[in-house]
Formats: C-alpha cells, sequence, structure tokens
C-alpha cells in the first residue's frame, strides 16, 4: 500500500476538525495525522445566514455559546459579511460568495437558520437544501417569515407601534426564532493576539482608563452627543481620579483632536479592528452610543454605559454590566437617522447623568469583583 492509499484509508472526513482544501488544526498544531487522538465525529452540519450589521453579527454569537458545536458534535458553516468576526474554533465563517453559494446548494444540511431579513440573505436561504429551516425565506420575492417563531421578529421590522411595545432583547428573539432556550448566553468573539494586547497597553493606563467612543456613525447624526457634554464628561472623570481616553475611528478624527486640545486628554487615534478590541478589554467602562464599540464592550465583558436615545432600550442585552442612559422623554424620532421634530433629544442627556452612571458600573464591577474572590477562597 502506498502512503497516499495509506492516508486516504484512514481519512476521518466525518470529523469537526476535517477541512478537506488544507491541514486539520491538530495536524498543523501538533503534527497529528488522520485518525488521531482529537478525532470528534460530526453528528449535525448546519449552515447559518447573518450577513450584517457587523454589531448584529456580534451579538449572534451567543447562539454558538449554545450550540457548543465541538461539544455536540455540530459543524457550522456562517455566511457573513464580516467574517473576520467570528470565532474560527466554533465555526467556518465565509463571505456570500457564488462560490459559497454553489457549495451550499450541492448537498443537504441538517438546518439553516437565516438571521436576517433582507432579500439578499432570504434568497441564500431559499436556496438551501435542509432539514429544518428556521428564521426567514422569500414569498413572492420578498423576505418573510419561515414559521410562527420568527413572527415577532419580523413585525418589530415592519411596524413601528409593535417594535416601541416589545420587551425581549435581540438575543432573546434570535434564540427564539431558532428554538434554543436562552440561558444568559454571553457573545462569542475572536479572542485578541499578544501583539495586539501589547499595543493597547502603550496607549492605556492601567487601572483607570475610562474609553469613551465618541462617534455614532454618518448613517445616525440624531445619535450624536455635543463636543461640549464630551468636554464636561471629561472634566468629570478627570476630577474623580480618573483617566478618559478617547476612542473612534477615522470618521472621529477631527473630533478627537477637539477634545484633546480643549481637555488634554488620551486619544488612541485610530487603530485596526483587533488593537480597538483590545483596548476595550483593558478599560474600566466604556462610554458609547450605539455603535461596533458597545457591541465590542458587552462582548469583552467591560461595564458600559450606553447613551441611547432613537431605539427600544430592551432590545440590548448588558448582561447586568453597566447602564443604559437616556433623555427623561422618550425620543420623537424612533429609529430615525435624522431628528424631524428639531428637538434633539440626544441633547437631553446630561454630562452629570453619564458621570454618574460610570460610577454606578465602576462600583457595581468592583463588587461582583469582590464576590469573585470571595466564592474563590471559599471553594479552596
Amino acid at each position: 500500500m502506498t502512503e497516499a492509499s495509506s492516508l486516504i484509508e484512514n481519512l476521518r472526513t466525518d470529523c469537526m476538525y476535517y477541512l478537506g482544501d488544507r491541514p486539520c488544526r491538530p495536524h498543523v498544531e501538533a503534527g497529528h495525522r488522520c485518525t488521531c487522538i482529537h478525532f470528534q465525529p460530526t453528528k449535525r452540519r448546519g449552515v447559518i445566514i447573518k450577513l450584517g450589521a457587523a454589531g448584529d453579527v456580534l451579538r449572534s454569537t451567543p447562539l454558538l455559546r449554545s450550540l457548543d458545536p465541538f461539544k455536540t458534535g455540530t459543524k457550522i458553516l456562517w455566511i457573513t459579511h464580516s467574517p473576520d468576526l467570528l470565532p474560527a474554533d466554533a465555526c467556518e465563517a465565509v463571505h456570500p460568495t457564488a462560490g459559497t453559494l454553489a457549495r451550499i446548494t450541492q448537498d443537504t444540511w441538517d438546518f439553516c437558520w437565516n438571521l436576517d431579513k433582507d432579500p439578499e440573505a432570504c434568497a441564500i436561504a431559499a436556496s438551501t437544501k435542509a432539514m429544518e429551516y428556521r428564521g426567514y425565506t422569500l414569498r413572492d420575492g420578498a423576505p418573510y417569515p419561515v414559521d410562527e417563531a420568527a413572527w415577532h421578529k419580523f413585525a418589530t421590522g415592519i411596524d413601528n407601534p409593535y417594535s416601541r411595545r416589545n420587551r425581549q432583547s435581540y438575543v432573546q428573539e434570535i434564540f427564539d426564532i431558532t428554538g434554543l432556550p436562552f440561558k444568559g448566553e454571553e457573545y462569542w468573539l475572536r479572542g485578541t493576539t499578544a501583539t495586539a494586547r501589547e499595543r493597547a497597553a502603550q496607549f492605556l493606563p492601567k487601572d483607570s482608563a475610562i474609553g469613551l467612543n465618541i462617534g455614532a456613525g454618518r448613517r445616525w447624526p440624531s445619535r450624536i452627543w455635543p463636543v461640549e457634554y464630551w468636554i464636561e464628561l471629561i472634566k468629570l472623570l478627570k476630577g474623580q481620579g480618573l483617566q478618559p481616553v478617547l476612542l473612534g475611528g477615522p470618521e472621529e478624527v477631527e473630533m478627537s483632536a477637539r477634545l484633546v486640545e480643549a481637555t488634554g486628554c488620551l486619544a488612541s487615534g485610530v487603530q485596526s479592528l483587533e488593537t480597538f478590541y483590545a483596548m476595550i478589554e483593558r478599560c474600566q467602562c466604556i462610554v458609547s452610543a450605539v455603535t461596533m464599540a458597545m457591541h465590542l464592550a458587552i462582548g469583552a465583558r467591560t461595564p458600559l454605559v450606553l447613551l441611547n436615545n432613537i431605539f427600544n432600550r430592551y432590545e440590548f442585552e448588558l448582561y447586568g454590566r453597566g447602564e443604559i442612559v437616556e433623555p427623561p422623554i422618550p425620543c420623537d424620532c424612533y429609529y430615525n437617522g435624522v431628528c424631524r421634530t428639531g428637538r434633539k433629544c440626544i441633547n437631553e442627556i446630561s454630562p452629570e447623568a453619564v458621570f454618574e452612571a460610570v460610577l454606578r458600573s465602576l462600583k457595581a464591577a468592583d463588587r461582583a469583583e469582590d464576590s469573585k474572590h470571595l466564592d474563590a477562597r471559599q471553594a479552596s
């Protein structure tokens, strides 16, 4: 028997680690060859479709913790516009290319879960052959729920009064869609590298950094907190002995420069996503509007003070870390990127209210840390 024949005879294509187009992880990391001690049989194969936005992709990752792929033998192909955000040890994340579409249509999958209510994602779901469908597909060329379990989330996207009355978090909604029980599963993000953590350490003080994510995206000017409010918040934080650090991307460079000139605070500058995430991990608390930084803070389990005005507060799952600060009177322009009434309700969130929320979040985090240490001592 030739060596090639021997390899083929021992090849386990049903292994969770098997890739086919490149060496598997046990082979790369330890030189193991098929069939090895790490062999884990694949029991289910499924497709998850969650294309975007990037933040919604992140807050869909608790599904991976519930599925627990390697423990249950569930091999997942996740189709998304943001594959770099997803953990490679939990799923195979791919772009929705023609090659991906050809791949998913050549076989029958155990399940297809489409969490996106847009035509592109629904068309992919409709093209997938699966034993079980959850979420959304196409009907008469437009997105439509697959079953009754998907109706609630579908309705929040097309009917504002119904959406305002919703009292479920986004995470709870997608668990309901897939039929999984939500037990407080956290986000599952890719871990940061040592290089990213070292770079973050160069910018941030060790024990007192309060990350201020000052942007809100050009699409949503109704969410942008005034520069003078950030200045006042920075002064309040400094007066408490804390170190505010400005976080942001290319769109916030000019605003960041103004704040540095006015307050002398630290600024991170524009960093790669991985370094940005490592900086959020290092902070004691994050202040942010509804942005990617918000989701990264939740994923990093960093206490979060969320500035919210135009969205339903109940959709955000903070896992008991931090709080949401809003205008005293609800917003007039629900889910609208531009204020229609001239009220500018984001301006009704005062720097003092945000400052007090930061202090409460820090105290709550300290209590949780003390409790964890106490439990560890008692266990030992």
